[in-house]
């Protein structure tokens, strides 16, 4: 049986996302960017230790907090703003036509 404790608020800020991730801007807008689109597409309980590998964290690490996760408010939007985070809309995403990626 595998249980997540799950930490109700998101992170309460910016510090929480250094705690787990280091002091790096970057790395901190990456977090809301992923919690972003799994908000978006209907995931609200996030797993930290997956979170930490999608970031890069090694394994070891990693395994450390696969019994901690958090829930994404109905607020996520309003708790990211209040963080200094900015909402960029969807329509400012897109690519232009004919523009080849790889």
């Amino acid at each position: 049986m595998v249980v997540l404790l799950i930490n109700i608020a998101m992170f309460k800020g910016k510090k929480d996302i250094d705690n787990l991730f280091g002091e790096n801007s970057a790395v901190a807008g990456l977090v809301v960017a992923i919690c972003a689109t799994m908000y978006d597409n209907g995931v609200r309980v996030i797993p930290i230790g997956g979170l930490m590998r999608l970031l890069g964290v090694p394994k070891e690490k990693a395994e450390q907090h696969d019994d901690k996760a958090f829930e994404l408010g109905d607020n996520f939007y309003q708790q990211i703003e209040e963080m200094g985070f900015e909402r960029i809309e969807e329509a400012s995403l897109s690519l232009p036509n004919k523009k080849t990626l790889h």
